[in-house]
């Protein structure tokens, strides 16, 4: 009698345990297609989307998908067949907790969820053979913008720089925006953002920064298919300025902005409900990806990186030098020689090729070889770019003198002097007994 009663109850209660799991079902995807008119950046596709699901409705085939992990897997996928948006998604209600084993405290929750936090934004930072920066960076995370700034000037004398977003999934926008602000003039435009749901089109630009901007340093970046969102965003702009080598795979695809939205029983959608616009290709990498401009896979990015790096770091440092021993080795140097000569010593200083001691030595080392011209225009460059140098000053007008600049190279004699004794230089006795020994020759 029992069994029968049993079995009496399964009979009566199976299809209404299944009604009521399909009705939630379809509570849930009703919701989706409500809220995917209201949000979706593309309102056409969001029809497209509905029909299609209409469809499958009618079809019952989500009645096949017994788990909610299933069920949001199937409407994620069908949903996706019609956008080939990876961005848009359905999240399963969050396992609860169900009293067995015992339970996490918080403090045991909040310190791991804490460290796998962390596990992201920048990894290695390092330099590679031929004076090669690196630096691994491994989510975009706003709390590290803080740290691009020190990072910017370990890698100062870098003279290539390779940036690997193998394993960067993405993440907030700032931190990308503020390290291509190190590699882009400041406020050049960057891929904005356009929302449908509001009709606005928000502009990014690069922004100032406290570091030395690498305006023309080498810049290689590695990508994967694992390479997603603000990462890809990263790349893509400077790409698209042509103003890095991208080296890898094809990124992942996705441009889009999202929100995550509460559906009925603890669902989640995840939707597109914005455009990303790039300035110069007036499109972006949705769906398609970054393309690499060195296409090999990303397990052989890093090794054929370097490669390129080492021979672009060799150009990059021995380019300024070339042009400036092209000009010096003139017999006469015209006012423009003399200017770009000034602006070759200031880069190279800048790069860090060359101390600040170093200059004057180049100035004598001319001046010894019978090079007056050259040695006038290295240290009449000193002067200009250490002007409250007294040294500087008084080793122009040596060379001045012997030039028969007699006029010019007393300003100068003065000028070392003066400024001996504003700043307590100890060589000031030095200083006054050159300038001593000029006025007694005149």
């Amino acid at each position: 009698m029992k069994t029968k009663l049993t079995l009496l109850c399964l009979m009566v209660f199976t299809p209404l345990l299944l009604l009521a799991q399909s009705q939630s079902k379809n509570e849930v995807i009703r919701e989706v297609q409500k809220l995917m008119i209201e949000n979706y950046i593309f309102l056409e596709k969001a029809h497209e989307v509905n029909q299609h699901l209409d469809q499958l409705i009618q079809k019952e085939y989500f009645e096949g998908f017994e788990s909610s992990e299933a069920f949001a897997k199937a409407l994620s996928e069908e949903m996706q067949k019609i956008t080939k948006d990876k961005h848009l998604n359905i999240a399963p209600p969050r396992p609860r907790n169900t009293g067995h084993g015992p339970r996490p405290s918080f403090y045991s929750w909040h310190l791991n969820n804490l460290m796998e936090f962390r596990a992201g934004g920048f990894g290695e930072v390092n330099f590679f053979e031929g004076n090669v920066g690196y630096i691994h960076l491994k989510g975009f995370r706003v709390e590290d913008t803080l740290k691009v700034d020190p990072l910017m000037q370990y890698l100062a004398t870098a003279d290539a720089i390779i940036v690997d977003l193998r394993e960067n999934s993405g993440g907030n926008g700032p931190v990308g925006t503020y390290l291509s602000s190190y590699f882009l003039p400041l406020n050049i435009p960057l891929t904005g953002v356009y929302t449908r749901k509001t009709n606005r089109l928000e502009e990014y630009h690069t922004v100032p920064v406290k570091g030395m901007q690498r305006l023309d340093v080498p810049l290689l970046i590695l990508t994967s298919n694992r390479t997603f969102s603000a990462a890809e965003a990263f790349a893509y702009d400077l790409q698209a300025r042509n103003r890095a080598i991208i080296i890898g795979e094809n990124t992942g695809g996705g441009a889009h902005p999202v929100s995550f939205i509460r559906l009925p029983k603890n669902y989640t959608l995840i939707v597109t409900v914005a455009r990303s616009i790039n300035p110069v290709t007036q499109t972006n990498w949705e769906g398609v990806g970054v393309k690499p401009d060195i296409k090999v896979s990303a397990e052989k990015a890093l090794e054929e990186a370097k490669k390129v790096a080492i021979e672009s770091a060799k150009k990059y440092r021995e380019t300024p030098f070339r042009k400036l021993e092209k000009i010096l080795k003139n017999a006469k140097l015209s006012k423009a020689d003399e200017k770009a000569v000034c602006d070759l010593l200031e880069l190279i200083l800048e790069r860090g090729h060359m101390e600040k001691f170093m200059l004057n030595r180049l100035g004598y080392d001319y001046l010894d070889r019978g090079k007056v011209d050259a040695a006038l225009a290295v240290l009449r460059a000193g002067t200009v770019l250490f002007p409250n140098s007294p040294n500087a000053h008084d080793s122009y007008a040596e060379v001045l003198t012997q030039n028969g600049q007699k006029k010019l190279a007393l300003m100068h004699y003065e000028r070392a002097v003066l400024r001996a004794k504003n700043q307590n230089d100890r060589q000031l006795e030095l200083f006054e007994k050159n300038l001593n020994a000029f006025k007694a020759k005149r």
